[in-house]
């Protein structure tokens, strides 16, 4: 009882993280759309770079939220992605594809936690550095390898945030006015499940170290289980799922 000021701390920083991506993602898409998904893709992992790299040099409370703002923001981007698949993927395999790309997902859950346990060694900054510079990595294999997929784009005389914003609400509108309807009913179904799986996450490390004596030297090499667990049902499982189920 005597840490809740600060775990309540710990724990709006995993909500503004989750937050920012609700509010970037519309925009993103707008982006990738006028531009191309490849540029779209490269700012976002560059503003997550920037941010681990705040995150890295923080010391106040209030430049750890900057950096997760910055980071959830870049994270938005997961729909581009999302989306270069669908633009380059028939049908048929678009399932299995989007299996793969979450499995990548996975594998990075599974071994970026343990890198950043691994990288306290080193000091406080050391994984927020680390994090930051696969980040720059990454901007520079999307920039060389990445071709664009986009079957075209298009310029739009709107402005890019009024049509994000109008995106957005109208989203939200819909998935209220008509929770039954096909696409709004599996909006429901993945946030609850999401919720559910969020919440575990966000308060499981404050457990294992209030219970267990967990520190941030060894709480990375717990988040390698699920992470594992994610992989394995992504990559072999869902795809035949899918194609058995005939969706």
């Amino acid at each position: 009882i005597r840490h809740a000021p600060a775990d309540r701390r710990i724990i709006s920083l995993r909500a503004v993280f989750s937050t920012a991506p609700l509010a970037s993602a519309p925009l993103w898409g707008l982006l990738s759309d006028r531009f191309g998904r490849p540029p779209a893709l490269m700012v976002g992992l560059a503003s997550s770079g920037i941010s681990y790299v705040v995150f890295g040099f923080a010391v106040t409370i209030w430049m750890l939220f900057l950096s997760r703002v910055i980071q959830g923001a870049g994270g938005g981007t997961t729909g581009v992605a999302q989306a270069y698949i669908g633009d380059d993927i028939e049908p048929k395999n678009r399932a299995k594809a989007l299996g793969w790309l979450s499995a990548a997902t996975s594998t990075g859950v599974m071994i970026g936690p343990a890198i950043g346990s691994l990288a306290t060694n080193l000091g406080y900054a050391a994984p927020g550095l680390i994090a930051g510079g696969l980040c720059l990595l990454n901007v520079m294999f999307a920039w060389r390898w990445l071709p664009e997929t986009s079957p075209s784009r298009q310029p739009g005389a709107a402005p890019l945030v009024g049509r994000a914003v109008r995106s957005i609400r109208g989203a939200m509108w819909e998935v209220l006015r008509r929770p039954r309807a096909e696409v709004p009913r599996f909006v429901w179904i993945y946030a609850i499940g999401m919720l559910g799986f969020m919440s575990m996450t966000g308060v499981l490390a404050l457990y294992l170290k209030a219970e267990f004596g967990f520190t941030a030297k060894t709480i990375g090499l717990v988040f390698m289980f699920p992470g594992a667990a994610s992989v394995l049902m992504c990559a072999r499982v869902t795809g035949r799922l899918v194609v058995r189920a005939g969706g």
